[in-house]
C-alpha cells in the first residue's frame, strides 16, 4: 500500500493461549481458527492492519490451509478475489528464500518502493471497530475492552465469551491484557461502524 508503519503500531496477538473451550465452541459453529494477519483499506483514504486469531468459515480460502502451508488473499480492484497457496516452512521453501536472498545481494538488488514514491495519501488508522470472540475470566476485562453491542455470552465457572464489537484502539491499548493466559481473542470476520464513521467515509466519497 505503500506505507511504511512501525511493527509496534500493528496489534499482534497470537494463538499460545488457545484452549480446549476455543477449539470447541469453533468445530460447533463449523470454523476453523487461523492466525490471520490483515491489511485492508476501510475507505479510499485510510488502512487498517492487524494480527489476530480469525474464526473461519467453510468457504474460505484459508478453511483449508494447514500444517506448514500458507495462504494469501488479495482482493484487487479490477481482479476480484485471488488466493495464493503454498509451502511456507521446511527445507525446500527456506533454502529457496535463503537462495533469493543471496541472489538479490549478489547482483545489488533493491526494491524500488514504487507505491511509497507515488505519495497516494492513504493513510493508516486503527479506528475500526471489529466483531469479536472474547474468551475471559474476569468481568474487568469486558469492561477494561469496552466491548460493545454484545450478540451472544455464555458463563459458566470454568469458561466464559462474549461476542460484540471492541475499537481496534481499544484493544491497542489494552495489547498486556490481551496476551494473559486466561484470555483469547479471534476476530470473527465482521466490521461494524459508528454514525460518525460512516458520516466521514460519506464525506470522502
Amino acid at each position: 500500500y505503500g506505507l511504511f508503519i512501525n511493527p509496534d503500531n500493528i496489534l499482534n496477538i497470537g494463538i499460545q493461549h488457545l484452549s480446549e473451550n476455543d477449539i470447541r465452541y469453533a468445530r460447533e459453529k463449523n470454523f476453523k481458527i487461523k492466525l490471520v494477519p490483515t491489511a485492508r483499506k476501510i475507505s479510499t483514504k485510510q488502512l487498517v492492519t492487524y494480527v489476530l486469531p480469525k474464526f473461519v468459515k467453510s468457504d474460505d480460502f484459508l478453511y483449508n490451509v494447514e500444517n506448514e502451508y500458507n495462504g494469501v488473499t488479495v482482493q484487487a480492484a479490477f481482479a476480484d478475489k485471488q488466493f495464493f497457496f503454498g509451502k511456507g516452512a521446511g527445507g525446500h521453501p527456506t533454502g529457496a528464500a535463503v537462495l533469493s536472498d543471496i541472489a538479490a545481494l549478489r547482483y545489488d538488488y533493491r526494491y524500488e518502493y514504487r507505491k511509497y514514491n507515488q505519495h497516494n495519501g492513504l493513510l493508516h488508522t486503527d479506528d475500526v471497530n471489529l466483531e469479536v470472540y472474547l474468551r475471559y475470566t474476569h468481568e474487568y476485562t469486558v469492561e477494561k475492552l469496552q466491548i460493545e453491542n454484545i450478540v451472544e455470552r455464555f458463563s459458566r465457572d470454568d469458561y466464559k465469551y462474549v461476542i460484540g464489537n471492541v475499537n481496534l484502539k481499544n484493544l491497542i491499548a489494552n495489547w498486556a491484557l490481551l496476551e494473559q493466559k486466561d484470555v483469547f481473542i479471534a476476530h470473527t470476520g465482521k466490521y461494524t461502524y459508528t454514525e460518525q464513521q460512516i458520516e466521514a467515509l460519506a464525506q470522502e466519497g
